[in-house]
């Protein structure tokens, strides 16, 4: 899989003429050779349901004259360039205007489009004969284009339908339509349907071709549905358009330990997909770029092709710089592992639904958990129900994880033999036997001051200088310890905030007397904290929250971190080991993206300026003495010290990402 990749959009208007009038060959395999870049994927078919190269079974864009897929295939391959091949799935407007009945019928009547409405993309139905009509286009491409190096679907989901076909599968399996439920376990099947078509089109004539669906987030659970079906993963993520810059971290932070080759996908745009004239500033793209690689994915920079087929020089100036960094830098990733303490047990993993539903991309304990570790320069996996837990030293279940007993013998048995756990919220608890756990206390439900309460923990665990009870925005569970160690008390507010009973502009002050309830237990290796502290996290974003919250993660890990740091709580940090060079590789990461506007609800954050760091400290625990410490790739040596199997060293300087190389004695 190649480390520096373009996914090239096109999609153009049939009412736009002139397409491909300016593509010249050579200019466009020359330019993206000069912008260092290794991986192009091309369009087939757009979401206006053109093709761009001469076709039997849909439309040829009727502003294009020649075979443009064709053209730009043989001149990427002429200089070693890999030519990925892309179709659109779910849109496809010219398949919705000729064939209105293969479009999504909504269970309301309606039908569905894109966010961007009225001007959005029609939903297609793949439980009608559009299906087939995808599947011929696939399999033309792959007649055709049987040398291109790979097949991307994209809208790879589908939304609730109640389509006359819909109606009439749904009636032959014995399913209700005006049933909710009938229709969720009919979207699965639909779903399904499509990918097994879709694998089947590309595998008749090549077994071997890599084959990605993308659905706009890799949703966490899903890793057999994608052993399937997949040869790869591709996480779009593009910060400034509703992702944010924690977003990726999370998938790529699932997706590393289960072993899939996987790239990250962010965009040169300065918002989001097809913005044409929009640029983001190229120190942003390289920071993305060197996030990518900090969590052990290649590379992908979205773009858009102008109609005319000519390559835009300003794009390419934005672009040759991060892909000249990650050139540089590909040999200290290539065969990399993470090194993790702590194992994050995705709430979403053990939700989700089978493979039916949309991307799903926010999963609010998950995020706020995430956000946590990373701002707190801890080292972690996120994993699913098929993980191992052994390798790491903590496993939290984040805020509201259902524990069945099968789960429940499985962490039982990884703390028997040392591992320690953190349970927040309502993870670990029965609604009607209380903590599956033995955990030192007794459950008595969830607070009924539904607005929030207010906790007071014990001294190790309270932020810094706050020894007052600090509101904490949702309700605890009710607890009383039994033969635990207390982390602290719930102190309740006057009265819970009504129309009828309320007092100032927030919620009620906290009673000066503690309740009778504790705000968390310890016994052994199992720590319990009794508000949902990830979720109420993600939501507020206290200063506060996150000190008390990293203190707690601390007290649950016990015997320090993996790496410590000076960097500013911007900065990220991850440690991957390459086994074959005996060397742990540092990835340290800087960059302060500022919101600057809103647009479809998302906010824009871009990154404009990289502030340099300077005299960062950094200590790592080994796993064995060390040989050099080296700033990487310019070879730089750091001086270091050792003691306690941990390497001390500082690093003179960064800019936005710095990577260090600690080489082990064989």
């Amino acid at each position: 899989m190649r480390f520096r990749q373009i996914h090239l959009d096109f999609h153009t208007s049939p009412l736009i003429d002139g397409v491909g009038s300016r593509f010249d060959a050579t200019a466009f395999a020359s330019t993206y050779r000069a912008a260092h870049v290794d991986s192009v994927t091309l369009f087939s078919k757009c979401h206006h349901g053109l093709s761009y190269h001469p076709t039997e079974i849909g439309r040829m864009h009727p502003g294009l004259g020649f075979d443009l897929l064709r053209g730009q295939i043989d001149a990427l391959h002429s200089v070693g360039i890999k030519a990925p091949v892309y179709l659109s799935a779910a849109w496809d407007e010219h398949a919705a205007q000729t064939h209105p009945e293969w479009r999504i019928v909504s269970p309301d009547g309606t039908l569905p489009q894109s966010r961007n409405e009225p001007t959005g993309w029609a939903f297609l139905d793949f439980s009608t004969p559009y299906l087939d009509y995808l599947c011929r286009q696939v399999e033309e491409v792959m007649r055709l284009y049987g040398d291109g190096d790979g097949i991307f679907l994209d809208i790879s989901f589908q939304m609730p339908t109640v389509s006359t076909a819909a109606r009439a599968k749904m009636d032959a399996l014995g399913l209700d339509w005006t049933r909710p439920a009938d229709r969720e376990t009919f979207l699965d099947r639909s779903t399904e349907a499509y990918y097994e078509a879709v694998k089947a089109a590309v595998r008749r004539h090549d077994p071997a071709m890599p084959l990605f669906f993308n659905s706009g987030h890799v949703r966490r659970g899903q890793r057999k549905h994608y052993r399937q079906f997949y040869s790869h993963l591709e996480l779009e993520s593009l910060p400034t358009a509703g992702w944010g810059y924690d977003h990726f971290p999370l998938s790529a932070r699932y997706v590393d330990p289960i072993g899939f080759d996987f790239l990250g996908m962010t965009g040169k745009f300065h918002f989001t997909w097809g913005e044409v004239g929009g640029y983001k500033r190229p120190e942003a793209l390289v920071y993305e770029c060197g996030a990518m690689l900090a969590h052990g994915a290649r590379c992908s920079i979205g773009d858009h092709l102008h109609p005319t087929g000519a390559l835009d020089p300003s794009t390419m100036a934005i672009i040759a710089p991060a892909y000249r960094f990650v050139e540089e830098r590909e040999p200290w990733c290539l065969g990399s592992v993470n090194r993790a303490d702590i194992g994050l047990l995705s709430l979403q993993s053990v939700e989700t639904p089978a493979a039916g539903g949309g991307s799903d991309r926010d999963s609010v304990a998950d995020d706020g958990a995430s956000r946590i570790l990373l701002e707190a320069g801890l080292t972690f996996d996120v994993l699913d129900l098929d993980s191992d837990f052994s390798s790491y030293r903590l496993l939290i279940l984040p805020d509201a994880v259902p524990v069945d007993d099968v789960l429940r013998v499985r962490i039982e048995h990884y703390a028997a033999n040392g591992g320690k756990v953190l349970l927040t919220g309502r993870s670990g608890v029965d609604p009607e036997r209380g903590f599956v756990f033995d955990l030192g206390a007794r459950w008595h439900g969830t607070s009924p001051m539904t607005g929030g309460d207010y906790l007071l923990p014990i001294a190790p665990l309270q932020a810094d200088g706050i020894d007052q009870p600090m509101f904490m925005y949702q309700p605890s569970e009710r607890i009383t310890v039994t033969d635990g160690l207390s982390l602290g008390a719930v102190h309740e507010p006057y009265f819970d905030r009504t129309p009828r009973h309320f007092s100032g502009h927030i919620h009620a002050p906290s009673r000066p007397e503690a309740s009778a309830y504790q705000a968390g237990v310890q016994k052994g290796n199992f720590v319990y904290l009794a508000h949902p502290v990830f979720s109420i996290y993600h939501q507020v974003g206290a200063v506060r929250m996150l000190e008390m919250a990293e203190s707690a993660i601390a007290f649950a890990l016990g015997d320090g971190k993996l790496i410590s740091t000076s960097l500013p709580r911007a900065g990220r940090v991850t440690v991957r080991h390459q086994p074959e060079q005996a060397r742990d590789v540092i990835h340290l990461l800087h960059a302060t993206p500022a919101l600057r506007g809103q647009l479809w609800e998302a906010n824009i954050q871009p990154i404009q300026d990289i502030t340099p760091l300077f005299d960062i400290a950094v200590s790592l625990k080994t796993v064995r003495p060390v040989s050099t410490v080296r700033s990487v790739p310019d070879g730089d040596d750091l001086s270091f010290t050792e003691a306690d199997g941990i390497v001390h060293f500082t690093l003179p300087r960064m800019d936005g990402h710095a990577m260090i190389e600690v080489s082990y004695r064989r």
